[in-house]
């Protein structure tokens, strides 16, 4: 494999600026994806908060007085002079005599509490504010007293002579300052998880390496998209009945029939200029709908008028035929090349429509390939049919795909939205771009962005979930298998 060159870029628009409507489609996302991880970590975010509120919780209890100074008469003079005081306030209330004045004015009983003093000013006026707190609602009224008592002195002490007149005084209330709400501990709680959640949203989507639009891929390969996809589904059915996601049936989505039918005659006209037949069909993972795109680039090639053939490559998990509908106890590829059929027996033919299925496989399929007797099966099959398609296996895991592909003339990608690594697919794509036969690729369940309309519904499954790490792509269920949404 040739060494890569090219860089993944790490914005959005590729100028080295984020697009913000990119930046909102991917979050969007990933709340879909993840809202259920998302509301766990805000609910134990606002738990673990009411309880720190609950433990470190303290009341506090105040009360004022309000000063006005009057020196000089000068409203300038005495306003500095009361920004003065109000400013000493912080070095007093930590001077032990000042303290013990206060105290003692105050009465015994109240130098044990926790107090502590502020002071506010009122920027242009001769007016400055000090307040007495403390977490115990008993001397908080006291401790005010004993300082209104103490504190004109130290003041003289301070600016020379002043007169201190006593504008406001407020008591103490017995609901203090800051009453317990557990629904305000809740909400800051809940503030801080959606702080969190958005910090881990805007991270997942800095750190997204998968395709999720034509760009993405542009890091990949120089080959260009024929087609984007849509998700889609099945429109409104009986439920005594099950159908495949194929342009054949009428209930499949109009969207989805036309992209299919788009990338038909695309792949066609590029093929026809070089009197090509043959195209495989890969992907990197399982679930990504290559099996799915091949049953209907065939079907598609069929209404063109073609006469028309798929091969199920996929030894290892057979699903065309499943997905046509059709028993595969017909002998097919490995029956052919073990010897125990022959060419035209593992065909089987429905009017302009052929299919050669997997065939009966048991044990491993490693080594059933013989290089000899495909070659020979593809030069009677290009005699008989216009156009092949053949499924392969993932080439993310399996060599399979490449040596299947190697005996077409091109090879379409596909590439699912969002699931495969950009690593992973450059890795799936390389054989095809260095030997010159990709024609492609499709981006498949293409999701849009915000200004995209669509329908979108779910289909696919597969047999893979065996094969280590790629287990995380596999999820759907047995209960899944042989409907609309299968792949």
């Amino acid at each position: 494999m040739q060494a890569e060159t090219r860089t993944e870029r790490a914005t959005y628009d590729g100028q080295g600026q984020i697009d913000l409507t990119e930046l909102l489609d991917d979050s969007l996302r990933c709340l879909k994806r993840y809202w259920i991880q998302f509301l766990l970590i805000i609910i134990v975010v606002t738990a673990a908060a009411v309880t720190y509120f609950n433990f470190t919780y303290q009341p506090v209890y105040s009360a004022r007085v309000t000063y006005a100074v009057n020196r000089t008469g000068d409203t300038a003079t005495d306003a500095a002079l009361a920004r003065r005081l109000s400013s000493s306030v912080g070095v007093l209330s930590e001077t032990a005599e000042f303290l013990d004045e206060v105290f003692q004015a105050a009465g015994e009983d109240a130098e044990g509490e926790n107090f502590w003093f502020t002071s506010q000013y009122t920027e242009g006026a001769n007016f400055f504010t000090i307040k007495v707190n403390s977490d115990s609602f008993e001397y908080v009224d006291a401790v005010l007293s004993g300082l209104m008592e103490v504190f004109p002195s130290w003041a003289d002490q301070i600016t020379g002579f002043v007169e201190l007149e006593t504008v406001d005084q407020i008591h103490a209330s017995e609901e203090p300052d800051n009453p317990y709400s557990l629904t305000d501990f809740a909400l800051k709680g809940a503030l801080a998880g959606l702080v969190l959640v958005a910090c881990l949203g805007v991270f997942y989507v800095q750190t997204l390496h998968t395709v999720r639009r034509e760009k993405d891929m542009k890091s990949v390969t120089a080959a260009g998209c024929i087609a984007l996809i849509p998700e889609t589904r099945m429109k409104k059915r009986s439920k005594n009945h099950k159908h495949q996601l194929l342009i054949s049936n009428k209930r499949v989505d109009w969207g989805f029939k036309q992209s299919v039918l788009t990338v038909q005659s695309r792949i066609d006209l590029q093929m026809s200029k070089n009197d090509q037949k043959v195209l495989a069909v890969t992907s990197t993972l399982p679930q990504e709908g290559k099996t799915l795109l091949s049953v209907n680039l065939a079907l598609a090639a069929v209404q063109s008028g073609k006469k028309t053939l798929i091969i199920d490559g996929d030894m290892r998990n057979p699903s065309v035929g499943l997905m046509l509908g059709l028993e595969e106890k017909n002998p097919g590829l490995s029956d052919y090349f073990s010897g125990k059929a022959d060419a035209d027996e593992i065909i089987v033919t429905s009017g302009e429509f052929s299919f050669i299925s997997a065939g009966t496989v048991s044990g491993g399929v490693s080594g059933i390939l013989s290089d000899e007797m495909m070659r020979e099966l593809m030069v009677y099959l290009r005699k008989k049919y216009d156009f092949i398609v053949i499924d392969t296996p993932p080439s993310g895991l399996f060599s399979d795909a490449s040596i299947l592909a190697g005996y077409g003339d091109q090879v379409l990608y596909v590439v699912r939205y969002d699931t495969a690594d950009i690593r992973e697919i450059r890795e799936g794509i390389a054989p095809f771009s260095d030997g010159g036969t990709l024609a492609g690729y499709v981006i498949n369940r293409s999701r849009g962005s915000l200004s995209s309309y669509g329908r979108y519904g779910k289909y696919g499954y597969s047999k893979y979930g065996r094969y280590g790490k790629y287990k995380r792509y596999i999820k759907a269920e047995e209960s899944s298998m042989n409907t609309e949404d299968t792949l």
